[in-house]
């Protein structure tokens, strides 16, 4: 371990969470419940949305109004996405929320096979992908939950669903739900994958659970992985992230989400324990463009 984190007993916010927190997490619930009411009433047109070069169509509702408006939001997803993806091969959206990788990605792989459980996301999701007639036959969507065995299982969220926060480690949340449980293996073969080249996983804590079972998968098949990590969601922070280092080991070489090659000790610090953050696991060099 690089630097010593014998002193990190418990990194969980949900356990301790300061007033600031709360307070931004209503501020965001109150937001969600003004904005679905006025939803209900209000007739909104879809728009276009432009992502460095590519162009889709989303719902015009006033939940995600302004989320579609950050356009620095997953700048260097899409920068990932660009490099690793291809036409020649599918790819995995583990986490799909309501589009914003997948409508990028699809107009550059293959096939897309989207996952999202959260019901409201889901939605918002399925009518984002309807929307673009140009490419929506390339887009699989499934409101299923990868888990480390296939069949039912709770699933929650934070606040009031639909948002970024929902995943296997709310499900004792108020807001919560059952949904259709799979294993990553038993998904790819319902569905005859066997093109996928890129995985991209962001599922709010879940990886602990999820990416110990895709171990054989990954060695096997080597698909580029763009993992979020969450290590202030585990419920262990150093252990559980000890265990995502020893399948990351198979790899090569791991990159942050900017291009810079890390080392996935590195991993272990107490800085990278504390936050949420991405890295990209391949075989290949990746040799980013500045600027």
């Amino acid at each position: 371990m690089n630097q010593s984190t014998n002193n990190i007993e418990d990194l969980n916010p949900m356990i301790k969470k300061n007033m600031l927190q709360k307070v931004g997490l209503s501020i965001i619930n109150l937001h969600v419940i003004i904005s679905r009411k006025l939803d209900q009433y209000l007739t909104w047109k879809p728009h276009e949305v432009e992502r460095y070069g590519r162009t889709f169509l989303v719902s015009g509702n006033l939940e995600y109004f302004f989320f579609w408006r950050y356009k620095s939001w997953e700048r260097n997803t899409y920068r990932i996405f660009d490099t690793f993806i291809d036409k020649h091969h599918s790819y995995i959206d583990i986490g799909a929320f309501i589009g914003s990788t997948v409508l990028y990605g699809a107009q550059i792989s293959k096939k897309t096979y989207a996952l999202e459980p959260d019901p409201i996301a889901f939605r918002a999701l399925k009518k984002n992908v309807e929307l673009n007639t140009d490419f929506k036959e390339r887009i699989e969507i499934y409101r299923q939950c990868i888990n480390d065995f296939t069949g039912e299982v709770r699933f929650g969220n934070m606040g009031c669903g639909g948002d970024t926060m929902s995943g296997l480690r709310f499900a004792d949340s108020k807001t919560s739900w059952t949904v259709d449980g799979i294993t990553f293996d038993d998904f790819i073969k319902d569905h005859h994958i066997t093109d996928c080249n890129f995985v991209k996983m962001d599922i709010e804590g879940g990886e602990v659970t999820v990416l110990p079972t895709m171990k054989q998968y990954l060695q096997d098949h080597k698909p580029v992985l763009y993992l979020s990590m969450h290590p202030p969601f585990f419920e262990h922070a150093i252990e559980d992230t000890k265990k995502i280092v020893a399948i990351l080991d198979i790899y090569k070489n791991i990159y942050d989400d900017d291009g810079s090659k890390i080392d996935v000790q590195d991993m272990l610090s107490v800085n990278k324990l504390k936050k949420f953050y991405a890295i990209v696991a391949t075989d290949n060099d990746w040799k980013v463009e500045k600027d």
